[in-house]
């Protein structure tokens, strides 16, 4: 007799315990074209589709209007006169009470791939795919209502709101949505982590712009703000899969900021030598160029060419790529300087001479110009080929802080 009396006064606590729930967390229910989706939910699309949106707010003050006896403690206290989703009300005692929805309204934000045409309820909304290029795109909804509640003389408000993202995808494309020189993310698109990701390309840029000024001393302050700037992406990411169970992203690093400078080591090294091959050349072109004289004979013409073309030669080493390095790191060379003058290349190219005196005249001002320039401009080029080896170190600490990062891939571009 007591074993049943125990498990009835269980079963009667239980009853107790499970009648009343707490309501859930107000959410969103969304339909597009009839069909249900969640907050984080990726739906295929084609560029000028129009779908239809409708958007429901559920959970909260709701749960505890249409649901009294499940979310309300007042069952079997109160006497319930209606109840639904826009409201309820019960009698307790002599007194009246009663929960009303005073005002609901949604706001719809979409990214600019999506345009969003509010019905008259402001629950539903067309929805247009733009004809523009993209991979995927987002309309973020949130709802808000306004509920207020009577009792006798007494009057409150309370305010319920709840948002969601859904995610919509072009037919066909790659569902990567940001790209950068030195980034790459895919999967759902989020302005949060997209505004992260910016900020470490910033850093990143600004790494670069320091080493090619040599200014280490910064690139070191840039390199703890880079590692600031990805901490703060890895936050927002865990955040947003924190509050949505559903989200995905891969993001991908590329390459280094220490690429370019590293590989312009090479190129400077590159360029150094051209100039010491540069002054061994000038200084054998003028020692042969004194030895011709001022007769336009034959072999004289036929020697001046010969020494003209031998310097249009060494021209051809002066590709772009070497211009480029220069005017990255020493502005002041400038590789215009070290061609010959128009009208003593067109020689090189024609092998032919009709001003013998003006042409011997005007190729030994311009050797003359180059002896004297050129030794300052190897000295140059070797002082800043010796700084930039700060550049490996640098680059060793950035390679071993990208590739330790476990939440994000990193793709080595120079193996």
């Amino acid at each position: 007799m007591k074993r049943f009396f125990f498990i009835l006064v269980m079963v009667l606590l239980s009853a107790c315990v499970f009648a009343v729930q707490p309501v859930r967390k107000p959410f969103l229910q969304i339909k597009i074209d009839g069909k249900s989706y969640k907050s984080g939910d990726v739906l295929t699309v084609t560029a000028g589709q129009k779908l239809l949106i409708e958007v429901e707010l559920e959970g909260g003050r709701r749960d505890f209007c249409k649901f009294p006896d499940t979310y309300a403690d007042i069952a079997g206290t109160a006497q319930i006169m209606s109840r639904g989703k826009d409201g309820l009300t019960y009698q307790q005692g002599d007194v009246l009470a009663e929960w009303k929805i005073k005002n609901e309204a949604t706001r719809f934000v979409p990214d600019e791939f999506i345009k969003a045409h509010v019905q008259a309820n402001q629950s539903n909304a067309e929805l247009v795919v733009t004809k523009s290029r993209f991979s995927q795109s987002f309309m973020k909804v949130n709802r808000k209502a306004v509920w207020q509640f009577t009792q006798g003389e007494n009057s409150t408000l309370e305010e319920n709101s709840a948002e969601a993202t859904v995610y919509f995808k072009l037919a066909g494309a790659s569902d990567v949505w940001f790209t950068t020189q030195n980034i790459q993310a895919g999967g759902m698109k989020s302005e949060p982590v997209s505004e992260k990701l910016k900020a470490i390309q910033a850093a990143c840029d600004t790494i670069e712009s320091n080493f090619y000024n040599m200014q280490f001393s910064l690139v070191q302050q840039s390199v703890k703000k880079l590692q600031a700037a990805v901490n703060s992406a890895k936050t927002t990411i865990e955040e947003s899969k924190a509050s949505n169970p559903a989200y995905q992203i891969k993001v991908s690093f590329i390459g280094l900021p220490s690429d370019n400078p590293y590989q312009d080591i090479s190129t400077l090294l590159a360029a150094k030598t051209i100039w010491n091959t540069h002054e061994m050349l000038i200084n054998d072109l003028k020692l042969q160029l004194g030895s011709l004289t001022d007769e336009p004979t034959v072999k004289n013409r036929e020697d001046l060419i010969k020494l003209i073309g031998n310097y249009a030669e060494w021209q051809t080493k002066l590709d772009d790529n070497v211009s480029k390095i220069l005017n990255r790191y020493i502005p002041e060379i400038k590789v215009e300087g070290l061609k010959m003058p128009e009208d003593i290349q067109l020689i090189a190219r024609e092998k032919k001479i009709t001003n013998y005196p003006q042409t011997i005249k005007d190729f030994h001002t311009f050797l003359d110009q180059r002896m004297q320039s050129a030794p300052e401009e190897a000295k140059k080029i070797s002082s800043t080929h010796s700084r930039l080896q700060a550049v490996r170190l640098f680059d060793g600490m950035l390679r071993s802080y990208f590739s330790s990062i476990n939440w994000a891939d990193w793709k080595n571009t120079r193996e």
